[in-house]
């Protein structure tokens, strides 16, 4: 029976080796970042041809994202407006798929990285200390916002190393056209609707948590 070598598959996603599609995409070889090709396999359902190799399934994977940036009109000018690099911007967009359930939302929340980047203000995203974990945890404690990595943005200013996920378009074309927006908080309503509550200001984010944790007794 024709199966893929996951080690094989694993080697290609973390070292990216031969690849013609590395040098078109000008994804960084870069030694904080735990897997190369993060953030650039587009999730997608994918016909493979039987027999095809790791190889091959790894180039459709990075292939299908060029095709989906080649939607968005001018996304290489809109890069070099913000002065980004596109593996900045898939980082970008990756906290966005992390954080976002509601679509409508991830502009939004686009928006908040930014001006938290511009302000020099910390990320603090609970996903980027989530990618480190063997294991996810419903809820994050104090000690696991302490871990030493460049990708926990509770300890570091900035953009963690590399994408946390492989982001959907939806979160792409939020990271390339944010919502401008005053606020640089935001927090999960507990209600189930997955949306959030936003915050100009520390004191308005606090009372937006009390809001948040009322809604579920």
């Amino acid at each position: 029976a024709w199966e893929i070598d996951a080690a094989v598959f694993l080697d290609l996603v973390n070292l990216g080796t031969d690849l013609k599609e590395i040098e078109i995409l000008g994804i960084p070889n870069d030694k904080e970042i735990r897997h190369r090709l993060e953030g650039y396999l587009f999730p997608e359902t994918y016909e493979i041809l039987k027999e095809s190799t790791a190889q091959e399934i790894v180039s459709a994977m990075l292939h299908q994202l060029q095709s989906k940036l080649d939607t968005i009109p001018n996304w290489q000018q809109k890069l070099k407006d913000r002065g980004m690099s596109l593996h900045e911007l898939l980082t970008v967009a990756s906290l966005v798929e992390r954080e976002v359930v509601v679509d409508s939302e991830r502009p939004l929340v686009a928006g908040i990285i930014y001006n938290r980047l511009e302000k020099g203000q910390k990320l603090e995203i609970d996903a980027t200390v989530q990618y480190l974990l063997d294991k996810q945890k419903e809820r994050l404690i104090y000690k696991d916002l302490e871990v030493d990595s460049p990708y926990n943005t509770y300890r570091n200013v900035g953009l963690p190393p590399g994408p946390i996920c492989n982001p959907g378009l939806a979160a792409i074309e939020a990271a390339f056209s944010p919502e401008d927006s005053d606020y640089f908080f935001y927090v999960t309503k507990k209600d189930g609707s997955q949306a959030h509550l936003f915050a100009k200001t520390y004191k308005e984010h606090l009372a937006n948590i009390k809001k948040s944790n009322q809604s579920v007794q």
